[in-house]
């Protein structure tokens, strides 16, 4: 059901840039499928009805990231895909990311300007919960529906649902399954994102949990911000911390598992397995060339268009469960080219 790309799918309000952090059709198969996953679960159908009395054309969705990487690219176009098959046109979509993922300000006064303008529908992947849950209640006051898609705002209590991964049972399952291909005692590092990201947080637990359950030792744990070079830094350092100490290496975001990938081939370094984290095309592509073992993949592109969907279906008086969880899927190399864009 996956249309052509939008071409001009965006209104920008906010500069953008590519900020590593965080998986629809090219760029991020694993996390889309194009359709609803069969997890999804919400107490009506959350397709746009053809029996809605809304003015669809007329309404202003507007849609806020935590930054603009292949994750979080993702789940705008799943909600602009979706809401164009609606009928909302594409001039009244507006998507924003902040330029830096430790600057929630940003977010703060993209939220504020939908406000002003009249957004309808806004779909929020939260910063920061301090400095989001103000503005976000001043969004709902105001009439807008409020979606939170990949990262909730906990705090904030007027939203329609929160759309995203359990990413504590998720970094659990996977590392479980993980686990699986290594042998009894191995030590592994992890790779995380920025502290303080409840997502991140969450992940990095379930990856230790399940590691340390399955009897493997966690060497240690550091934050690389999501970043590849970051990431590639870390590595070397951890090798050089370890060495002919480390089996394998688990990531809370693809763009430090290629990062990791690339110190590993740079020192040279044999038999240590990746797992990544999301289900980005850079990653997936090393899954392809053994690089990396497995990717916990997650569905970002159902995020979006299942955020618009109970956004639409609110406005006409829907109601939705207050977590709708899309699920993940292991990728690995029986399955990879299923995922390659």
């Amino acid at each position: 059901m996956k249309r052509k790309m939008i071409g001009v799918m965006l209104v920008i309000t906010m500069a953008f840039s590519l900020i590593a952090c965080s998986s629809s059709d090219k760029d991020t198969k694993p996390a889309d499928g194009s359709s609803a996953s069969e997890d999804v679960s919400a107490s009506d159908d959350t397709s746009a009805s053809e029996d809605s009395d809304t003015d669809v054309s007329g309404l202003k969705v507007g849609i806020v990231m935590k930054s603009s990487d292949e994750f979080q690219n993702a789940v705008v176009r799943g909600a602009t895909e979706a809401a164009v098959d609606a009928g909302v046109l594409e001039s009244n979509i507006k998507a924003v990311a902040s330029t830096s993922e430790s600057d929630s300000m940003q977010q703060v006064t993209a939220i504020e300007d939908m406000i002003s303008n009249g957004t309808n529908i806004l779909l929020c992947a939260c910063q920061e919960e301090n400095a989001l849950k103000g503005v976000l209640g001043q969004a709902a006051d105001a009439g807008i529906k409020v979606v939170m898609v990949d990262t909730d705002c906990p705090s904030f209590e007027d939203k329609v649902t929160f759309i995203g991964t359990d990413n504590y049972q998720a970094a659990y399952d996977g590392a479980l399954e993980f686990a699986k291909r290594l042998e009894k005692g191995s030590s592994v590092v992890i790779l995380r994102g920025k502290l303080g990201d409840v997502n991140h947080e969450s992940r990095t637990e379930g990856l230790k949990t399940a590691l340390e359950e399955s009897g493997m030792k966690v060497l240690e744990v550091q934050d690389a911000n999501c970043e590849t070079d970051k990431a590639a830094n870390t590595m070397e350092s951890f090798l050089s911390k370890y060495p002919d100490q480390i089996n394998a290496v688990m990531v809370t975001s693809d763009s430090m598992a290629v990062g990791a990938a690339q110190a590993i081939e740079s020192a040279g370094a044999e038999g240590i397995k990746i797992c990544g984290f999301d289900g980005f095309q850079s990653a997936i592509e090393l899954v392809e060339t053994g690089e990396v073992e497995m990717i916990i993949g997650q569905k970002p592109y159902d995020m979006g268009s299942e955020g618009f969907a109970c956004g639409l279906g609110s406005l006409e008086g829907e109601t939705y469960d207050a977590y709708i969880n899309p699920g993940i899927q292991v990728i690995d190399s029986e399955n990879y080219k299923d995922f390659l864009g």
